[in-house]
């Protein structure tokens, strides 16, 4: 009795398949989306204190997920036109087979015209959702200080004259710095304390006080001249941690130096 032919090898087959390119195709026709894709302080008008570095970086991660985007299209295109060029001489096919009376051919052709409908949404479904997800942006967890002082800052731009706005931007951006340069602090230093009062005590009190004179009463010159002392504080609080870090850096290559050192004396 002859024995019978192996079953081929269909996992591993599938596997080397998958393997290939099933899993970029996925990722490609996949839109990226994040919980919280806006970055609450993206506003363009909030961020001209910023440097061209850190625009230059958002633009350029932005950029990427445009160009990932359209590659997405043109690999969904791609697909929709071979299956096109697939399912469309079958349909003429059974067409004919329609046409001289054939009762297979018709069931055939049904099924051949359900598929090619559902082609042609699962595409369009997929298409929507490459336009219509949103550039992610990193999320950006914010401190209670720093949310107030978004809120601050979004409640009183509007208010101010135009000549004002770009100081208290300034200003608001710095305050912000600085909260960040001291948020892993585990005691409360006095640029720690200076950074928090800034935003909760500080600017509030200035624009509350500025916003309460009345119109012809109000003096441009005052306000700036208060968030130029705000932001000049703001700046060398961040800039003092800064210096920290590195002299800590220093330090522990120091230690690190006259460690090793030591060990490979004989």
């Amino acid at each position: 009795m002859a024995s019978r032919p192996p079953a081929p090898p269909t996992d591993s087959r599938n596997a080397a398949l998958s393997s290939i390119g099933a899993p970029a195709l996925r990722e490609l026709l996949r839109p990226q989306t994040a919980e919280d894709p806006r970055d609450p302080w993206a506003k363009a008008e909030w961020t001209r204190a910023e440097s061209s570095a850190a625009r230059w970086q958002r633009r350029k991660e932005q950029g990427q997920q445009v160009a990932r985007r359209g590659v997405g299209l043109a690999v969904l295109l791609a697909l929709a036109g071979l299956g096109a060029l697939v399912l469309l001489p079958l349909l003429v096919v059974l067409g004919i087979g329609v046409a001289n009376g054939s009762a297979p051919a018709g069931w055939l052709l049904g099924a051949a015209l359900l598929l090619g409908l559902l082609g042609l949404l699962w595409t369009g479904w997929r298409a929507a959702g490459l336009l219509r997800a949103p550039l992610s942006v990193p999320a950006v967890t914010t401190s209670p200080e720093e949310g107030a002082l978004l809120t601050l800052l979004r409640e009183h731009e509007r208010a101010l004259p135009p000549a004002t706005r770009p100081a208290l931007h300034a200003t608001v951006i710095a305050t912000r710095d600085a909260l960040r340069a001291t948020a892993g602090e585990t005691t409360l230093s006095r640029a720690a304390f200076d950074a928090q009062q800034a935003a909760r005590e500080d600017l509030p009190d200035l624009l509350a006080a500025y916003q309460a004179l009345p119109s012809g009463a109000r003096q441009d010159e005052e306000l700036l001249g208060q968030l130029a002392r705000i932001e000049t504080r703001m700046a060398a609080v961040t800039r003092e941690r800064a210096q920290a870090g590195q002299r800590a850096l220093r330090a522990h290559g120091q230690y690190l130096d006259d460690k090793y050192e030591a060990d490979s004396e004989p």
